[in-house]
């Protein structure tokens, strides 16, 4: 595998980070997860626009421009010749003292890789189940894209001992937030409804899609406080992700959702939707 690491690129194993980066030592890092079709990654200027606000909340200096990483990341995708891929961009507050003092870091590193994507969903749709963990509102790392990532490592640990593919976390209010890896929707009578921006949640770039997709098919569209109870009634649920799409929910709690174990019609008409803008774009 060739790797962009710090303006270069690199074999994989060629790659060494210093023990002294911040991103090693303490979590201090960005990242932006992403998918490429045919060879260009989808709604790739909302990532780095992500990723860029971040960094200024975090007040970092400065990093890369959109220009230099959008070269990497296209760059590593021609090495790997990967037309249909996942792309990882992840940035670290860079080599510093070995003390939580971020003012002693210079330059911010920087690594970008592509692998091919992972297997297919399975048809029938994912399991998903409610986990202790919970999404901390006072956090301001609720809203990054932090590489430091635990809590939802340690929510999706706790959904895999419920056999279930992912985890749904809730706020410390009680209210549902997202999924450790994705973001949730779902459907009761016609309606689709998805935690808001202050539940605790990221923000995803999948979510803004689907949701632009809802309201222009004419789908009303609910930004709210969601509770558990509202998921466990629901017709249909789907979580959301760059890599993943649109993924259909078919158990909740151990529970079914809807009629039948398979897409509901809202959630495959918007399956079908997302697909067909990311091909376009």
């Amino acid at each position: 595998m060739v790797i962009y690491f710090n303006g270069r690129l690199v074999s994989a194993g060629n790659c060494i980070v210093s023990p002294l980066d911040h991103g090693f030592l303490y979590g201090h890092g960005l990242f932006e997860t992403m998918r490429a079709y045919r060879g260009r990654v989808f709604r790739l200027e909302e990532h780095l626009k992500r990723l860029t606000e971040a960094a200024e909340y975090l007040c970092w200096p400065e990093i890369p421009g959109q220009a230099e990483l959008s070269e990497a990341i296209n760059s590593v995708l021609l090495q790997n010749h990967l037309q249909d891929a996942s792309i990882r961009l992840t940035l670290s507050r860079g080599i510093g003292a070995a003390r939580p003092d971020p003012t002693s870091c210079g330059q911010p590193t920087v690594v970008v890789y592509a692998s091919p994507l992972p297997q297919p969903l399975p048809p029938e749709g994912w399991c998903v189940a409610t986990v202790k963990l919970r999404r901390n509102l006072s956090s301001p790392l609720v809203r990054i894209k932090s590489a430091n990532y635990l809590d939802n490592m340690l929510a999706k640990a706790e959904a895999k001992c419920h056999n279930a593919q992912e985890a749904i976390m809730l706020n410390t209010d009680g209210f549902v937030a997202e999924g450790s890896m994705s973001n949730i929707f779902f459907v009761t009578g016609g309606r689709l409804i998805t935690p808001d921006d202050d539940s605790g949640i990221l923000p995803g770039v999948t979510r803004r899609v689907t949701i632009e997709l809802a309201q222009a098919t004419g789908i009303p569209v609910e930004m709210r406080q969601v509770t558990p109870g509202e998921l466990a009634g629901a017709d249909e649920i789907f979580l959301t992700s760059s890599i993943m799409e649109i993924i259909p929910v078919t158990v909740f709690d151990g529970n079914p959702i809807g009629a039948t174990l398979a897409a509901g019609t809202i959630t495959a008409k918007l399956q079908a939707l997302y697909r067909e803008i990311a091909e376009k774009e």
